[in-house]
């Protein structure tokens, strides 16, 4: 039976990162071992107190915890999660341009799929945040994104969403389409997106930002 134990310092990591220590140290053993191992595989985290061991003979304190804590927080709050994707999108419709900024680059570049006057490449947050108020101004601030699902790879995430809106003026004109964006993340903002519109949106895209 595969026990795998892992001893951190008292306070260094966060009890989510403690089950996430156990959760990924128990996949690899499964990896190795197969799946038919994990009932039988076992993933331990202990805290030790401060000064109870060394570190290449210094004593490991409350100075090198409280570093070493602060270090693990940060990394932490710029991970790249379900819940940081979700984030992001809620920031922009905050219109608070220093909340925005928390998770979107000033060098961002953004690729808008179709062609209408507001398709094409977008270079920087000036001109992205532009390109959205443009669109709010054409749907009478009735554009809507009810996400239907995240994944997550490395630094880029993938986001699928329903899109709908009522062209401003004119209620006639309407937009529903299903519409996915890749996006390329790097220390926990986004650098780089990218909108595809599936099957026949893409003409419904065209035709209501006429």
């Amino acid at each position: 039976m595969p026990v795998i134990r892992t001893t951190i310092l008292e306070g260094f990591a966060t009890a989510e990162q403690r089950s996430e220590i156990t959760t990924r140290l128990a996949d690899t053993l499964v990896d190795i071992f197969g799946d038919v191992t994990r009932p039988y595989i076992f993933s331990i985290v202990d805290e030790i107190k401060p000064g109870a061991w060394s570190i290449a003979g210094s004593v490991a304190n409350e100075e090198m915890i409280a570093g070493g804590r602060q270090i693990s927080q940060e990394s932490l709050a710029k991970k790249l999660t379900v819940s940081r994707v979700g984030a992001a999108y809620d920031a922009l419709a905050t219109g608070d341009r220093a909340k925005i900024e928390e998770y979107w680059d000033a060098d961002i570049t953004w690729l808008v799929p179709g062609e209408t006057s507001v398709s094409g490449t977008k270079t920087g947050l000036d001109d992205f945040l532009n390109f959205m108020k443009e669109v709010g101004g054409l749907s009478g601030n009735s554009f809507n994104m009810e996400r239907t699902g995240v994944f997550i790879s490395g630094d880029q995430s993938v986001d699928l969403s329903l899109n709908t809106a009522t062209r401003a003026g004119d209620p006639s004109r309407t937009l529903s389409i299903d519409v996915a964006h890749v996006l390329r993340w790097r220390e926990g903002k986004i650098i780089e997106g990218r909108g595809a519109i599936f099957g026949t949106g893409t003409t419904e895209y065209n035709q209501f930002f006429a």
